[in-house]
């Protein structure tokens, strides 16, 4: 019904002073009330507004007589030949509300339940269960026909007009497409058979649609000739069975699948044309394409190299050269990429060219059973020297290594490799019968004849006399006669231990 009268305060006819506007008293003790210009017969309250009026002393009168309304009895007529029950109140009819039923009315509410072909009425669930939504996790297995897949859904229950809306979940690298909905918002019958005819109403099949009763988890909905299976349900529908119904859903039901290891195809083998990346290039990619580099890691391991001094392990060569024995290699191992390099300096008349052995790359472990991909680490070169590896089926003995690789092995603990000891006895060689003289350079640059020297004096004297000490073999002297670490040694007693 079209509202005749907004909400505001309504004038009187002849107002008086501080009775401006209609009140709630001009409705007791009458049977009209005159709203601009317009006289309204009251034929009828709520039990609200009689109780209200009662309590405070007042009295309602009401018309006796209700005249006709020829447009609902027009309408009662239409509805009777079609053979239809509008649910509609006569003129006369107590439970009239502004041209509705009251909500609190039970003849209303129980002539507009859902029975045979009534028409539902909405309001009460509305009222009562708006923006409240049953939620049921679901899953639909089709495995058994031609490319059917095991899919998950999301089933929503709208309390509010019994709908329901069935979402597909999305998972990441399915390979298929994100459909946002199966079936949207909608009444969804219990067993579908096909489209309703021309003309019929959602009335006609009240009892055949799916309603909270029909979702229990565990059991299987059809949605539209789809066999949903209910494993789980949230906390909000749990409380609302548990509630309404007294029935306790069940846990997540839902079982893992078994693992299904499906076969790998080998790699196929080396054939001989570049890399062995080259020839797997052609394998992955119908256009091939180049090796990816980690550019993080080259940039900050490309300059830690590390070097071995090697020769041919002669008793484990299948097919040695007499004179292989002679010849010597230089092992290179790069950690930006993991790559080996092998160089043979040239020795003249010994019938070897030299030069490249092998060309800076990745190689592949001794008698892998992985193959491919199950590369050589630093890991399988630092080993105790001396020691025998296997490069691209050469076996080669490591002799020795160079500071920088000992270094790191050692991690810096100058002491595991360098021997004081010996550094004594190859300065005692060298300046055999010289004591004299370097205790008197000592003296002079002792000025204040203290009986101590700076180290970088000491570092000076040890180059005057062409004597020749690396960075490590120096550090490792100074730590030993500046225990201290005052940064001066006694000069004396170092000449009386060396000579």
């Amino acid at each position: 019904a079209a509202i005749q009268l907004k909400r505001h305060r309504v004038p009187r006819k002849d107002p008086k002073p501080g009775e401006e506007f209609v009140s709630l008293f001009d409705f007791a003790d009458t049977k009209t009330v005159q709203l601009y210009s317009r006289d309204f017969h009251l034929t009828g309250c709520n039990d609200f507004t009689q109780q209200f009026y009662e309590v405070n002393g007042m009295s309602l009168q009401f018309e006796t007589h209700i005249p006709e309304d020829k447009y609902m009895t027009m309408r009662l007529a239409t509805a009777s030949r079609s053979g239809r029950n509008t649910a509609t109140p006569g003129p006369g009819d107590e439970s009239m509300e502004m041209g509705g039923f009251r909500p609190d009315s039970q003849a209303s509410m129980s002539s507009m339940t859902s029975v045979g072909g009534t028409k539902r009425d909405m309001r009460e669930k509305f009222l009562k269960y708006a923006n409240k939504v049953l939620r049921f996790y679901g899953q639909w297995d089709d495995r058994g026909s031609m490319f059917g897949q095991k899919l998950e859904y999301v089933i929503n229950y709208f309390l509010q007009d019994d709908k329901v809306e069935v979402l597909e979940v999305k998972k990441n690298n399915s390979g298929r497409d994100p459909f946002p909905k199966l079936v949207k918002k909608q009444r969804i019958p219990r067993s579908f058979r096909g489209v309703p005819s021309v003309g019929s109403k959602e009335s006609d099949f009240e009892d055949q649609y799916i309603n909270d009763q029909d979702l229990l988890v565990g059991t299987t909905i059809e949605v539209f000739g789809r066999d949903m299976y209910l494993y789980d349900c949230d906390e909000f529908t749990r409380d609302y069975y548990r509630q309404q119904y007294g029935i306790e859903q069940s846990g997540n039901l839902l079982q893992a699948d078994a693992l299904v290891e499906f076969p790998s195809m080998p790699l196929p083998p080396y054939n001989g044309f570049g890399s062995e990346h080259d020839s797997l290039a052609s394998y992955f990619n119908l256009i091939p394409k180049p090796r990816r580099y980690d550019a993080g890691k080259q940039a900050t391991l490309d300059a830690i190299i590390f070097r071995w001094k090697a020769k041919f392990d002669m008793d484990k060569m299948t097919a040695p050269n007499p004179d292989d024995h002679k010849r010597r290699f230089v092992v290179s191992y790069f950690m930006g990429d993991g790559s080996i390099s092998i160089y043979e300096p040239p020795i003249q008349n010994s019938g070897f060219m030299g030069g490249k052995f092998l060309e800076r790359q990745r190689v592949i472990k001794h008698n892998s059973p992985e193959g491919f991909g199950d590369w050589m680490t630093d890991q399988d070169l630092l080993i105790d020297l001396p020691g025998t590896v296997w490069i691209n089926g050469y076996p080669f003995v490591l002799l020795e290594t160079d500071k920088f690789t000992l270094r790191y092995v050692n991690k810096g603990n100058i002491d595991s490799f360098v021997n004081v000891d010996t550094i004594h006895a190859k300065l005692r060689n060298k300046f055999t019968g010289t004591k004299r003289e370097i205790l008197n350079v000592f003296r002079m640059l002792d000025e204040e004849k203290q009986g101590v020297v700076t180290l970088d004096d000491l570092v000076n004297v040890i180059r005057k006399f062409n004597f020749e000490l690396d960075e490590d073999e120096m550090i490792a002297l100074m730590a030993k006669w500046d225990q201290a670490k005052e940064g001066v040694i006694n000069y004396e007693r170092f000449v009386d231990t060396i000579f």
